[in-house]
């Protein structure tokens, strides 16, 4: 039962990664973009060393992690991080948008 359940979080999560991933190629191409995602950006994470608690919640893509804000805590796995906000999904599949502004504490679980 624990395998089906870990099994079907993971195909909710891979499903809402890939509607993500369209909606912005989506958007760059409605803005008059082209579809090269990878082109440099200010939401480019830096190669260097983390001085910034940005440059520090860029390593930690992709992994479990628990956020601390004035309105609380936030946990799951961080997916991006954006120019002024990190994405996250929850345990139960839900995408979380969480201002870097407003983060007080990381720590990775």
């Amino acid at each position: 039962m624990a395998n089906s359940n870990q099994n079907e979080l993971s195909m909710r999560l891979f499903n809402q990664l890939s509607n993500l991933n369209t909606s912005l190629l989506d958007l760059r191409l409605s803005r008059g973009g082209n579809a090269n995602m990878s082109g440099p950006t200010r939401e480019t994470c830096p190669p260097d060393q983390p001085n910034t608690l940005r440059d520090l919640l860029c390593t930690l893509v992709g992994n479990q992690v628990q956020v601390t804000t004035p309105f609380g805590e936030v946990a799951g796995t961080l997916i991006a991080v954006r120019d002024d906000y990190i994405v996250m999904v929850d345990d139960t599949g839900t995408q979380v948008l969480v201002r870097i502004d407003v983060i007080e504490a990381v720590s990775e679980l």
